[in-house]
């Protein structure tokens, strides 16, 4: 099995943060930065998804557009990745969320089983976090018809494909309260 090239989701507008959500800053980096490092870790490369036309927030990774318009969401960026990654397995990992280490992602990924198209964290309050996890390959034409057709929204593809979901139970030395805490509002940086 072949590594999978790491994504970093950083297109999102966060309107409620007063600013796009991969160029904020925490510890002396930008979202984005510290979700590639993260990535770099454990992953064959690693890309940077934006929307159309804007700044790269993690200088010194490589930066692919979100599919236009702007506002087109998860998809558009997972969609963007398979395109120049030749349908490779992504390890996805949304921006937003500071607290992912490279530990955890090596772990949702030693649970990984070849007929899983999703491999995803899911809390202790039984809430996916599928911008958290391994998306396959074999993905990439049921994402590419999503996009096309504009239905967007990320849990109606998980609904359709084979996911495994990995709790508490399954990555029981992580603290998955801390490790999935979101950055939506400004006092989520603190």
């Amino acid at each position: 099995m072949s590594w999978p090239v790491g994504l970093v989701l950083a297109g999102g507008r966060g309107s409620r943060l007063g600013g796009p959500k991969g160029q904020l800053r925490l510890g002396g980096m930008t979202l984005a930065e510290r979700a590639a490092l993260t990535l770099a870790a454990v992953t064959e490369g690693v890309l940077v998804s934006v929307a159309p036309g804007g700044p790269n927030p993690a200088p010194g990774y490589p930066v692919i557009e979100d599919r236009p318009p702007a506002g087109m969401g998860p998809l558009a960026g997972i969609a963007a990745a398979y395109s120049v990654s030749e349908g490779r397995d992504l390890l996805v990992l949304a921006c937003d969320y500071p607290r992912v280490g490279p530990e955890l992602l090596r772990a949702l990924l030693g649970r990984a089983a070849v007929e899983d198209e999703i491999v995803l964290v899911r809390g202790a309050d039984e809430r996916d976090h599928p911008l958290v996890g391994l998306w396959r390959g074999v993905l990439r034409r049921r994402v590419d018809e999503a996009v096309g057709c504009g239905a967007l929204r990320v849990s109606d593809l998980v609904a359709a494909s084979r996911v495994r979901r990995l709790g508490p139970r399954e990555l029981s030395g992580f603290d998955l309260g801390l490790a999935l805490v979101n950055v939506n509002r400004p006092e989520d940086l603190e």
